[in-house]
């Protein structure tokens, strides 16, 4: 276990020294958190006339029980929410990608590939040791940028949208899902 944490030390040292995918660690959880923010506030002021112009009918056709005790505009809104809650599932997935391809290229490109082989590690230890140093920074990236976009939903708009958006489903997928996926996209 010791070895698996200093390669996970040493994978957390190199990784996070380039630019690029610290850059990307960052960048893709501001995005998919400011975004839907910024997009909300701007859909607040729209009227239902404006909301349902699309010419696709009303909210209702389409949500079915999911607007329930919903305005078309609140209705509109919890759809917008759910799209982009949807996008945090991307999240657990790309992160992780970026970091385990850096550390496999970062090794090569570095030189330093051969003498990790040659130290008295398994296999499994140095797979383990950089799987986990790639998953662990998507995950709480994850769950930060989720916590702070349910943070700014709940500022923004009414209890009845918020609950809508905080349904064990969503709070499952992001919490439990969202850690398999990351690990699925490192194995």
């Amino acid at each position: 276990m010791d070895k698996i944490k200093t390669i996970i030390d040493k994978e957390w040292a190199e990784v996070f020294k380039n630019k690029l995918v610290l850059f990307s660690v960052a960048f893709l959880p501001l995005l998919l958190t400011v975004m839907p923010l910024i997009i909300l506030a701007t859909t607040q002021s729209l009227t239902p006339e404006e909301l349902a112009s699309g010419g696709a009918g009303t909210p209702d056709e389409f949500f079915g029980d999911l607007c329930i005790g919903l305005s078309e505009a609140d209705c509109a809104q919890v759809f917008l929410l759910n799209i982009f809650t949807l996008m945090f599932m991307i999240l657990p997935i790309m992160i992780p990608v970026t970091i385990a391809a850096y550390s496999i290229v970062g090794e090569k490109s570095t030189r330093s590939l051969e003498p990790l082989l040659a130290t008295p590690i398994t296999t499994a230890e140095l797979i383990i040791g950089k799987a986990v140093a790639a998953v662990v920074p998507a995950v709480l990236a994850t769950w930060v940028a989720f916590s702070v976009y349910l943070l700014g939903v709940r500022l923004m708009t009414n209890a009845a949208i918020f609950a809508k958006l905080v349904a064990p489903m969503w709070l499952l997928a992001v919490f439990l899902v969202g850690p398999l996926l990351a690990v699925l996209s490192v194995c």
